[in-house]
């Protein structure tokens, strides 16, 4: 017991970002609206508030944008952070996020997808979005009073779907304004990945209608082997964040396997109704930090877990979920690589290669539709 706790703090104290000393440019203004950011902050970190969304404490929350009135394209990024669904976790897991966080984060941040300076960053001069994480429900949520069990907070604002919603409608009406977008990246690491399957679907409903999109998921592994996936801890994240509201209403009839849980028939679900899109999956195949999450599944979700998930069984997941499901599936590809970090996207040169492939050209085949599965 002991030394799985020692091994789940030291794993499960991780934002999905580096630090370095780098300087960019922030802006301090209050109340900004989109169009005042791309009128007067052109390329610019700036924080939008929203005081509709909120974070899992039920402060008021917003989101991070850099503007290019000059780019119809856009890439938004989901953050990371952990999740909240008992004590441990979530003592381990953000419930607010303010604007100094955000400006925090972005002047010490290293990660290439969002360096505007670097020609290596094929966002370099994109609209950028950046959606914070302190709802603990891997942006998935819509239980606007959540209990949380084994020890956890409650009255918990878990609404980190109903948050997106709002950030999507927001992006819609200015880019309705101001020529509209050509091309769409949607990419989220950790909470963020598991949010990016989550949101797709709204995000093609509210923003992404006959746009070439391409949705990167990044340590956001929703398994089929039951060892794993356990049916406790299923229950436990779909009863306690509300999931119902990013499953669809024709999931059953849409689907052609048998799943034994609603959330793992999301990916041929999104194969089915959106075609179009490209989606890509990383994941190193022993990662340490969600094998940690995933441990809590175990011994009928005993509390405080005795046992952690073995790298082992946490590869065989990976590969049964690529044969399985998505090696089926014409437009989800997965980039593979051994080793037991966690997420890709915080890389500064996106240069971790597998097969002689970097995922930095990975990344480009696949917004091109022309990528292959790459594993190790």
């Amino acid at each position: 017991m002991k030394n799985i706790l020692l091994f789940l703090c030291s794993f499960f104290i991780f934002i999905s970002c580096n630090k370095a000393d780098v300087i960019i440019d922030t802006v301090e203004e209050n109340e900004l609206t989109l169009l005042e950011v791309a009128s007067n902050y052109v390329n610019k970190a700036s924080w939008i508030e929203n005081s509709e969304m909120k974070s899992r404490n039920g402060n008021t929350m917003g989101y991070g944008v850099y503007l290019n009135p000059n780019s119809k394209k856009l890439a938004i990024f989901l953050d990371g952070g952990g999740a909240c669904f008992n004590g441990f976790t979530c003592n381990n897991n953000r419930d607010s996020y303010s604007k100094d966080d955000f400006l925090n984060r972005i002047a010490s941040e290293n990660a290439l997808i969002i360096n505007r300076n670097s020609d290596k960053n094929q966002f370099k001069d994109w609209n950028f979005v950046f959606v914070p994480y302190a709802t603990g429900d891997v942006h998935s949520g819509s239980n606007v009073s959540a209990n949380v069990p084994n020890a956890g907070p409650g009255n918990q604002k878990m609404v980190g779907y109903n948050n997106f919603t709002l950030v999507l409608k927001d992006l819609k009406s200015y880019f309705e304004t101001n020529g509209g977008i050509t091309e769409i990246v949607f990419m989220g690491s950790s909470a963020g990945g598991f949010g990016a399957i989550s949101n797709t679907l709204q995000l093609a409903d509210i923003l992404a209608k006959n746009i070439p999109t391409t949705v990167i998921v990044d340590a956001g592994q929703i398994f089929m082997d039951e060892i794993l996936l356990t049916s406790c801890l299923a229950n436990e994240w779909e009863t306690l964040w509300n999931f119902n509201s990013f499953l669809p209403e024709d999931l059953d009839q849409t689907v052609q396997k048998t799943y034994n849980y609603n959330i793992q028939k999301i990916y041929e679900y999104l194969s089915v109704k959106l075609p179009d899109f490209n989606f890509g999956f990383l994941s190193y195949y022993k990662d340490a930090t969600n094998r940690g999450f995933y441990s809590f599944g175990q011994d009928e979700c005993a509390y405080f877990p005795s046992r952690l998930v073995s790298g082992e069984a946490f590869k065989k997941g990976l590969l049964d979920l690529k044969t399985t499901v998505l090696d089926d599936l014409e437009n989800w590809k997965v980039f593979y690589a051994n080793g037991e970090s966690h997420t890709f996207l915080s890389d500064e040169n996106l240069d971790q290669t597998v097969n002689n492939i970097s995922l930095n050209d990975w990344m480009a085949q696949l917004r091109a539709g022309n990528a292959l599965n790459v594993a190790e």
